[in-house]
């Protein structure tokens, strides 16, 4: 998922990820969508929309699409007239169900390709298209509205055309139309004359598919499309750096003057914010802001405004220099114990002084009458000559304005209430702590441990930290229960607080709802909650049985149905069937596993990753498991044929990317996983080959393993050098313990000596098991070398760092830190299980990490 993917799921819930659909918006619905129909007429709502279908209508198959696009203000009037047409002339229709989900498709943060349909009708034929078009161009031509991506428009009024598939036709989806890590995705599929299905062409750019002929009132329409502009385009090489619904900001030349500028693009009627304010709107506010700042130093110069096909693109000068947060990011000490005490006492100095500067920016603003309501360190440049300027003026607004922005990322906004120097001041503050601690927080708990740690940490002056926390506390939500401050304390309560977690992970649960027991991290960009092991309920099940906790028997039945229920299921370990059913079988369900792995078998013909989370070494080591508990030696040679198989890849060599799915490294998705299956093949049968496969199957990983300065090891995936449990160096340490058993090797010792070190890391960024703080502590307590107890130790009392509370009960934040999560990948119940071995729970976390581990074995006879 790119970053920009999990903006959606923070609408509906300020606490948990959720759905943006799940929006409660009963008072907002349309009258349209919710008025009597006439006899016959079918009414169904489906996330955002409301589908309306004529009396004996044929499914609506592939064909010609109109779509509708209005402004929330004219929504209302545009679907009463447009519901009442479609019932008149027999039309199948999908209407967005209410004002507030308009707004939620269009605002900001939401997709730029369904950000404008807000109507699509469903034409029988061309002579309806043709009809329909010439009559609603009537009805509503002089209504405005957004540009639909991907569509034709047809003359200038709010209705654009495009061919469309039918709802319930799908096929695997290719190249640029799969989501990232997702080989099994599956979009809308047009049919091919010859009766072959291909995906249906979602890029923003209107194309008609090569089969079909373009119908004749669409020809004056695609002629306009392609027609030339009136005047060329003031700035070429243009390199996008954000892209949102309302436009993007992008880097490029200004062709007059040669010289680079930032080009700021907003398209009218899309992008809009907390207060219905569109793109165009603001970025207008902007430049007016720009201009009355003129001369000012700590602001860019604005170059030119142009206008083109609608689209508004205002360029200022590039400032020289980087962004704070790129600065931050190179020179921030607090990576390893070595570099804190070498380098912590400069870049606290380099910090502070960074916000004098800004400060003094904002105080430059202040006197013309402004203050900014977020101060975002991707917008703040460092220039050479020690000029800071503020890229971006968008929340601008008058010092007597006490609002909240209507834009702005969380934790850098000024909070409701504040205006004029008490706002400034909040966000200075809120820069302090984020330079020195980039760790997002809620409530004064978390926060007073986090001031704790600066003074720990930087030689700052005498009360810095109490100053900076009774600061920020006036904003910060109070809570009762001071779960960090037992957790950072030098002997933690292990039992109250694992009842804690346990009690919040219940107090989360959700089994009247089919689509998520309980709350996690999304996993996709529309995924998020179900059955899976890495995500969804499985993995927390998993945890709350690891832990000695109660399991409820409507929690399990929930687990169960949901894979039973699941039209489009994946077969692996991590991410479907066969994680369900390991967590089904350690619960005591056998019966039940074997019903979820028996619907597992014709899917795994469809693996295509070799990987251990969800390719073909997870669901081999798991039918190994199978078959020792069950006897049933067709498991077991399927796993043996799996072998086989990926013995032949391995001795190729390193896996290939294959488009649209993880780079293929590290524990779960690369040759560390695979290793770990030859690993339990030797300790099964005693053949050797299998040693040396796993040991060229682990190279691949270790290959790419780069040690810092300072000893810390990371892995390179092609992007990042990441050190964690899920793709990093720290998931090595169980292949690489595990064969250092069989094949002493001093290399193979130093890797897994360096691995050690890394755990040990000072800063880690999120809490979670697979990708953050709680890997680390996983590690450690599975190794638990010489050393290894007080690192150990000292990483918990860290993990206050990210503690939170739920309904009095501790919980913790998922992937990104700014929604609370249950699931094992990112959530509570990943903390749960590193925290439990690290008192004394001892052996891997995860199954099939150890070959000799006790806790699967335990389980076998049952």
């Amino acid at each position: 998922m790119k970053l920009q993917d999990y903006d959606r799921f923070y609408r509906a819930d300020p606490v948990l990820f959720e759905f943006p659909e799940r929006l409660a918006d009963t008072p907002e619905r349309l009258t349209a969508a919710v008025r009597p129909l006439p006899r016959g007429w079918e009414r169904s709502d489906s996330g955002w929309w409301t589908r309306l279908r004529p009396p004996a209508a044929r499914r609506p198959g592939q064909g010609w699409r109109i779509h509708v696009s209005v402004t929330p203000a004219q929504l209302e009037r545009a679907a009463e007239t447009v519901v009442e047409y479609c019932v008149r002339q027999n039309i199948a229709l999908d209407l967005v169900r209410g004002t507030a989900a308009a707004r939620a498709l269009g605002d900001l943060r939401a997709d730029r390709l369904t950000s404008a349909d807000l109507m699509v009708l469903h034409p029988a034929d061309e002579t309806v298209l043709t009809t329909a078009l010439a009559d609603l161009t009537a009805l509503l031509a002089p209504l405005p509205g957004p540009y639909v991506p991907g569509c034709l428009r047809h003359r200038s009024g709010p209705l654009y055309v495009r061919y469309g598939a039918a709802q319930d036709q799908r096929c695997p989806a290719a190249g640029h139309l799969a989501a990232p890590g997702d080989e099994h995705a599956v979009v809308p599929a047009l049919e091919r004359p010859d009766g072959t299905l291909v995906p249906e062409d979602r890029r923003p750019v209107f194309r008609c598919p090569d089969w079909v002929a373009l119908p004749e009132v669409l020809h004056a329409d695609l002629k306009a499309l392609h027609a030339p502009p009136d005047a060329p385009f003031p700035f070429r090489d243009a390199r996008a750096l954000r892209l949102t619904t309302g436009g993007g900001t992008y880097r490029a030349t200004d062709t007059a003057t040669g010289r680079p500028v930032l080009l700021h693009e907003a398209r009218p009627h899309t992008g809009l914010d907390a207060y219905g304010t569109d793109a165009v709107a603001r970025l207008t506010h902007e430049r007016a802001v720009l201009e009355r700042l003129a001369g000012l130093d700590c602001v860019p110069r604005v170059v030119r405004h142009h206008v083109r096909s609608g689209h508004h693109f205002l360029a200022v000068e590039l400032p020289e220099g980087r962004s704070l947060a790129e600065a931050a990011a190179a020179a921030f000490p607090l990576t390893t114990e070595d570099r804190a005490e070498k380098e912590a006492a400069g870049y606290a100095e380099w910090a502070l002084g960074v916000v004098g500067r800004v400060a003094a920016a904002l105080d430059a603003l202040r006197h013309r009458g402004f203050r900014l309501g977020e101060l975002n360190p991707e917008h703040l440049f460092l220039c050479p000559d020690d000029r800071v300027v503020l890229s971006r003026l968008d929340t601008a607004t008058d010092l007597t304005d006490d609002r909240s922005p209507a834009t702005g990322e969380e934790g850098f906004t000024a909070p409701a209430g504040l205006r004029g120097r008490a706002a400034t001041a909040h966000l200075l503050d809120v820069l302090r702590l984020w330079l020195l601690l980039p760790v997002p927080h809620r409530d004064l708990a978390t926060l007073r441990v986090l001031t704790r740690a600066v003074d720990q940490h930087y030689p700052v002056p005498p009360g810095f930290g109490a100053t900076l926390l009774s600061r920020l506390s006036r904003t910060a939500d109070p809570q009762a229960d001071d779960h960090a401050g037992r957790l950072a304390a030098d002997r933690p309560d292990w039992p109250a607080l694992r009842d804690s977690l346990v009690a919040g992970l219940h107090a989360m649960a959700t089994p009247e709802r089919t689509d998520r027991l309980f709350p996690g991290t999304p996993f996709g960009p529309a995924a998020l909650g179900g059955p899976s092991f890495g995500h969804g309920a499985a993995g927390v099940l998993y945890a709350l049985h690891r832990v000695g906790a109660t399991v409820p028997a409507t929690y399990v039945s929930w687990l169960a149905d949901a894979a039973e229920r699941d039209p489009d299921p994946r077969p692996g370990l991590y991410d479907g069937l066969h994680g369900v059913a390991l967590t089904l079988d350690l619960l005591g369900h056998r019966e039940r596993a074997l019903a979820v792995l028996d619907r597992a078998r014709p899917l795994e013909a469809r693996v295509l990753r070799p990987d251990l989370a969800g390719g073909s070494a997870g669901i081999a080591l798991n039918q190994l498991r199978f078959a020792r508990v069950t006897g049933d030696t067709a498991l077991h040679d399927a796993a043996l044929r799996t072998a086989v198989d990926l013995a032949g890849l391995v001795t190729e060599g390193p896996p290939a990317p294959r488009l649209g799915t993880p780079p293929p490294y590290g524990l779960l998705h690369g040759g560390a996983g695979i290793a770990l299956l030859f690993l339990h093949l030797y300790e099964e049968t005693g053949v050797t080959r299998y040693l040396g496969l796993a040991e060229r199957a682990l190279g691949f990983d270790t290959a790419r393993c780069a040690t810092a300065a300072d000893g810390s090891l990371t892995l390179f995936d092609g992007t990042h050098h990441l050190p964690y449990l899920h793709g990093g160096s720290c998931g090595l340490a169980f292949p690489l313990r595990a064969l250092l058993r069989h094949r002493p090797d001093e290399g193979r010792a130093g890797l897994l000596a360096a691995v050690r070190h890394t755990c040990g890391a000072l800063y880690v960024r999120n809490a979670g098991l697979l990708r953050g703080r709680a890997g680390a502590i996983a590690v450690l307590a599975a190794l638990d070398g010489p050393g290894d107890r007080e690192a150990l130790h000292t990483q918990v009392r860290r993990m206050a760092w990210y503690a939170h509370s739920y309904r009095g009960h501790l919980a913790f934040p998922g992937f990104r830190m700014l929604r609370l999560s249950a699931d094992l990948a990112t959530g509570a119940a990943g903390v749960l299980l590193a925290l439990d071995s690290a008192f004394g729970g001892g052996g891997p976390v995860l199954p099939y990490l150890d070959p000799r581990s006790s806790y699967l074995r335990a389980h076998e006879g049952r």
